[in-house]
């Protein structure tokens, strides 16, 4: 209870009788102290007992104070007195004591505290240390010189080609690369937090085979040939042959085709063929070859005697003397021995004799492909779409053994012929007599198979590289870009190696994890394998000083700040980059000495009110003191966070450290997670979740306040939902002015890991991103004819764009009309409002067309089509407003 204030009202002393009183102090009283009140929810309150007016008058009154008697000589009031003057002296000094007394106290309160060392101090009262900030990350892929090959006819000597450009490099720790800025930045340097164990000139870009050694097979319908210049047409025969005919005359595993399409492709160097019918046949049933060989039979031939005029259209006379002449007789229905060859056919194969001089087509020689001769027989509807051939159709394959140049005069014809020895079956039983109905196809050209283009899509957790498996180690980062086949849009993905599989001569498929989210197009695929972590920030080392075995509670300031944080599993979600090594030991960084041993090897980080850094070590009671020495004291850290670190990707590419070998730099991914330190009105939000929380996740308030203190995470929300998945604790985020959260953000992974260190291990968590949205009004004020419209309106806008920005909504808040009139209406100047406008967000889809909505819903934490769906934040669009003018 405060001491109870004198009676300082004037009194005037008793005055003999006849003398006059001045009245000097009539009316004044004390005002001293003044009242206080300070209702909750203040920004900041009031703590002045007076100022120095109050105080001036108060000790006016006393002058004339009952209470004070000795003081009744002290008559006079001019300013020029000494007793007003030395009054005058004590008011400013209560006024400026006063004054900052209030100053402290507002500093003593979490809501009305403007320093940032006072949220600091506060929030040490309950364990609590400031967000320091976060150093961005990103990962970097490098790009290495190929050892150049050397000159065929070099002598293998010692000595006689060295270039020095190694076959591989080890990529240290530390390593530099520096940002190209852009207009208004400065260049960003970042550091590999990690060391790359190897990196290889084969892995600067790895592509998936788009082209397969491919043998056509059965119901395939097209082949790949070598060469752009086959001089194959449509209509020309294909022969599809393999080693089961070499060793056997009589298999069936080959196929004859007549080309129905050509189309060269000069950029491979090979040409797709096209045909109707599927290789193989059901009825009956047989396989293509199974190491097919194609032969274009670049010849068509018909069989001599072909044209020969029909026999009964000769007159009787003629058939008469031809049969008398050469047997027969004159009523059969053809030509006497109207054969394909006179030469009688075996079981093993004959003859046929073609039209003409034949010359191109020449003997096989088993052995050389090349020099292989074939040669079809086909009779009747061959070249059909489908089986459904017409009766009597067939085609056979045979070896063509030999060939004859003869003369033959026969049905009533007279030529030259080509007589081609043939091995092979069905001569005699099929075509012997169909000399009419015989085409004849013949020399045979080797034309060798090319590889076929792959154009399937890559997805899954598999992805096809045109290189050997060797050295690709499980655990090596690979970063895979592409575009979606869906909609042809460029994404760039950071990947773990899980294995890599053998696939063939000079291939490979790696197994990855995550697997791709989408399939991506094949040829659009570059994996990179040269990948290694880096973290904005400079490596600096600074002597600390000297070390006092005298002194308590030792401190030392490092002069190169910021200093870094990156991102960590931790309560705060950040560590310091920071080593203190006293002599050649190095110290362990704590919270706090409190708890410390006496012997324990401890410092601790202090930031004062200017933002200094200082190293603090014990006092031998709380962690050991310092051992006396002379510059015993040494830092290794670094300098740099912020979101300046977040840069853009493929910003990175300037190389501060260039070890022979290594050629380029770059970041597929842009820089995430760089955040400043923590504001001053986060603090008043987050310092009291700790209160709550006590560095464990229990409830689920504690996970969403667990995460909302979180380094680099604004916002939270966490509800139990019910996915596919089953039942897991969903947690909405909002990184510091809603930027993105994507699944690579350190941040995410490290507050992920923290909560399954600080709860319950088996518990299932997911975090998600939240959903921005936007919405917008229209409105019309009328403004007090004593303020200025224009600067009315812009206050009117810039109290609604604060009201409604990222900073001041919550997860799933809903928009009023109420809360918009409010606003506007507490503008100074502005005497009504007329909103007109009000629509926006995402669902209900009424909501989202130009109307006059009562309330814009923002949507919640939910489950939709089995997948958990974030929350909703929903602020005022930063374009123009629909309306904002005077009412008329």
């Amino acid at each position: 209870m405060s001491t109870p204030v004198p009676d300082l009202k004037p009194h005037a002393p008793p005055v003999a009788a006849g003398s006059e009183c001045c009245g000097c102090c009539e009316g004044i009283e004390a005002e001293t102290p003044q009242a206080l009140f300070n209702r909750s929810g203040l920004s900041a309150i009031e703590y002045r007992i007076g100022e120095y007016s109050h105080f001036r008058e108060s000790l006016q009154a006393a002058l004339s104070s009952a209470a004070f008697p000795q003081l009744s000589q002290l008559r006079s009031r001019d300013d020029d007195d000494f007793t007003i003057g030395l009054i005058d002296a004590f008011a400013c000094s209560a006024d400026v004591l006063t004054f900052y007394q209030e100053r402290i106290a507002n500093e003593s309160f979490l809501r009305t505290a403007v320093e940032r060392i006072s949220l600091q101090e506060m929030g040490k009262l309950v364990g609590y240390r400031l967000r320091p900030g976060v150093a961005a990350e990103t990962w970097l892929a490098f790009a290495l010189d190929t050892p150049p090959t050397p000159p065929a006819n070099l002598a293998p000597e010692p000595g006689n080609f060295v270039t020095g450009v190694p076959e591989s490099l080890v990529l240290e720790t530390g390593l530099k690369v520096q940002s190209v800025p852009g207009p208004g930045e400065k260049p960003q340097t970042f550091e590999l937090v990690e060391t790359l164990a190897e990196a290889r000139p084969a892995w600067n870009a790895i592509r998936p085979w788009l082209s397969e050694t491919h043998f056509p097979g059965r119901d395939e319908r097209e082949a790949w040939l070598a060469g752009v210049a086959t001089g194959l047409k449509p209509g020309d025969a294909l022969l599809f042959v393999g080693q089961e005919f070499f060793d056997s005359a009589d298999s069936d595993n080959w196929d004859f085709r007549l080309i129905t399409g050509v189309t060269a492709d000069s950029d491979n160097d090979r040409t797709r063929v096209t045909w109707a019918r599927g290789l193989g046949s059901s009825s009956p049933f047989s396989n293509p070859a199974s190491q097919t060989f194609v032969f274009a039979m670049r010849k068509r031939a018909g069989v001599f005697g072909n044209n020969a005029p029909v026999w009964r259209s000769m007159d009787a006379r003629f058939r008469a003397d031809y049969a008398a002449k050469f047997g027969g007789a004159a009523d059969d229905g053809e030509w006497r021995d109207f054969f394909i060859s006179l030469v009688t056919p075996t079981a093993a194969g004959g003859a046929v004799d073609l039209d003409g001089t034949q010359t191109e087509i020449g003997a096989d020689v088993p052995g050389a492909i090349e020099k292989r001769s074939f040669a079809i027989l086909a009779k009747g509807g061959f070249n059909r779409p489908d089986e459904n051939f017409p009766s009597g159709t067939y085609v056979e394959l045979y070896r063509v053994t030999g060939t004859t140049e003869i003369s033959r005069a026969n049905f009533a014809l007279s030529a030259k012929v080509t007589r081609l020895e043939l091995a092979g079956e069905n001569l005699d039983d099929v075509f012997k007599d169909q000399v009419r109905e015989t085409s004849v196809y013949g020399k045979s050209e080797f034309l060798p198979l090319a590889a076929r283009p792959v154009t399937t899509n890559v997805s899954g957790d598999r992805v096809p590289a045109a290189i050997g498996q060797e050295a690709l180690l499980p655990g090596r980062r690979l970063i895979i870009r592409g575009l979606r086949a869906n909609d042809n849009k460029a994404v760039t993905l950071q990947v773990t190696l899980v294995a890599a599989h053998p696939a063939g001569p000079g291939r490979c498929e790696l197994e990855i994890a995550p697997p791709l989210p989408n399939p991506l197009l094949r040829g659009s695929v570059v994996v990179h394998a040269n990948v290694a972590l880096a973290s904005h920030g400079e490596s600096v080392f600074q002597i600390l000083g000297a070390g006092n075995a005298s002194q308590s509670f030792q401190r030392f300031e490092l002069k190169q700040l910021p200093l870094t944080y990156r991102a960590a599993a931790n309560e705060i979600g950040a560590e310091a980059e920071l080593t203190v090594r006293v002599g050649d030991i190095a110290w362990k960084e704590r919270p706090t000495m409190f708890g410390a041993a006496p012997t324990e090897r401890a410092f601790t980080l202090q930031t004062d009110e200017q933002g200094r850094e200082f190293v603090a070590f014990g006092d031998g009671l709380r962690g050991a003191r310092l051992p006396t020495g002379v510059n015993n004291i040494r830092a290794a850290y670094r300098k740099g966070l912020g979101t300046e670190g977040n840069v853009a990707a493929e910003k990175l590419t300037q190389l501060m450290t260039r070890p022979l070998g290594l050629k380029s730099v770059s970041n597929p991914l842009p820089a995430e997670g760089g955040t400043e330190p923590e504001p001053s009105d986060a603090a008043r939000r987050t310092i009291p979740l700790t209160t709550r929380t006590l560095g464990r996740a229990v409830s689920l308030l504690d996970y969403e306040d667990f995460a909302r203190a979180f380094s680099g995470i604004a916002k939270a929300s966490a509800a139990v939902l019910q996915p596919r998945q089953g039942q897991t604790i969903a947690i909405t985020l909002a990184a510091p002015n809603g930027d993105p959260l994507t699944s690579s953000n350190p941040v995410l992974q490290n507050l992920l890991a923290a909560l399954k260190s600080s709860g319950d291990p088996h518990v299932s968590v997911t975090l998600l991103d939240h959903e921005a949205s936007t919405f917008r009004l229209g409105l019309k004020v009328k403004v007090d004819p004593a303020f200025e419209v224009k600067k009315v309106l812009a206050a009117v806008e810039a109290a609604l764009r604060a009201h409604f920005s990222f900073d001041a909504r919550d997860l799933g808040q809903a928009v009023q009309q109420s809360d918009v009139i409010a606003v506007a209406q507490s503008v100074a100047g502005v005497v009504a409002v007329d909103l007109s406008r009000l629509y926006g967000g995402t669902q209900p889809a009424a909501q989202t067309v130009p109307s006059l909505q009562v309330r814009l819903l923002a949507s919640r934490m939910r489950v939709e089509n089995g997948v958990a769906r974030p929350a909703e934040l929903l602020t005022l669009d930063p374009g123009p407003f629909d309306q904002l003018e005077e009412m008329a």
